[in-house]
């Protein structure tokens, strides 16, 4: 051509520039869309290529699935949203380990040699990551917000993927204060530690439940073990399925290869997804006000009224810095 640039079958798609025939293209599609939840080291042995291969096939497939779960706007009317932490749980962990995470997070001094019950629970919490949910009778949107979860991130994902008007069901966490002021919508909370699980309206939250107790089923060891910056790829791949489940197998397959066209995604993209994207400004600008240690140990050497200082999610005591 004029452009002395050479176009296949594969430009401009997610095979574009692999080595992988079409035919084991075609064979990840169909094997990702029949098995529940693959795994590439499964994958692998099922089409004949190395794990690495497989990994990075079924993550570009997930990419492209985050770009169509981008574009879903739940339907007016009931719209149940609540947050999960998934994650590993510490009663599991050795004694040692306990030991090595709780002074690696400052929770616990070094010749210390006893933990507290608060310590690991907020170790527990810190090792989790939240994932926010919303759902309606047919669609689920769900996105790995970073930890801990703070209302700007929820408004801002809400306003995305709900019609104006809708009606929201919660429990009765804070991150719901002030909800109808920054989103316009109503919301009805059902007071889960009173064993309230629907309103005397009628509205409940259980469709989001729902929807959690397949993603652990689904996802749970997977995700755990993971990094950081996989863990929206994971819950890409969960909504398609969920969004898509109506649909016979044959018209799923077709789906997922529409997926494919227009979509070319990188080997430095994937590695570099963050599920975060919307929320960086917003945390930088959070961050600009810290103190460094230094400066907080300066501040309680000069200052004695001061006994306590919140920076950052965590509260530094004058205990905390060791004075002659």
């Amino acid at each position: 051509m004029d452009c002395k640039c050479d176009f296949t079958d594969k430009t401009n798609t997610l095979m574009h520039n692999s080595k992988l025939p079409v035919s084991i293209w075609l064979q990840t599609v169909y094997e990702m869309m029949t098995d529940n939840f693959i795994s590439s080291t499964v994958l692998a042995k099922k089409i004949g290529v190395n794990q690495k291969s497989a990994w990075l096939m079924l993550h570009k497939l997930r990419f492209a699935m985050g770009e169509r779960m981008k574009t879903v706007k739940l339907s007016g009317g009931v719209i149940a949203q609540d947050e999960a932490y998934m994650g590993g749980c510490l009663t599991n962990y050795h004694y040692g380990r306990k030991i090595r995470l709780l002074r690696e997070n400052h929770l616990m001094r070094e010749e210390d040699k006893r933990y507290s019950k608060s310590a690991i629970y907020t170790l527990n919490s810190l090792l989790k990551f939240p994932v926010f949910g919303m759902t309606d009778s047919e669609a689920v949107v769900l996105y790995s917000t970073p930890n801990p979860v703070k209302k700007e991130y929820l408004h801002i994902i809400y306003n995305k993927h709900a019609h104006a008007g809708s009606i929201t069901v919660s429990d009765e966490s804070r991150l719901y204060d002030g909800w109808k002021k920054a989103t316009g919508a109503d919301i009805y909370t059902n007071n889960h530690h009173d064993n309230q699980y629907r309103t005397e309206e009628g509205y409940t939250s259980n469709a989001i439940e729902n929807r959690f107790s397949w993603l652990k089923r689904g996802f749970g060891s997977r995700v755990t073990h993971c990094k950081n910056k996989y863990h929206q790829l994971y819950l890409n791949e969960f909504c398609y399925r969920f969004n898509t489940r109506r649909l016979k197998p044959i018209e799923r397959f077709r789906d997922a290869l529409s997926l494919m066209v227009d979509s070319c995604v990188t080997y430095e993209e994937i590695t570099r997804y963050n599920a975060h994207k919307p929320f960086e400004k917003a945390e930088k600008k959070r961050n600009e006000h810290l103190f460094t240690e230094e400066e907080i140990r300066e501040m309680f050497r000069e200052n004695c009224c001061i006994y306590e200082l919140e920076q950052n999610h965590k509260i530094y005591r004058r205990s905390d810095f060791m004075f002659d």
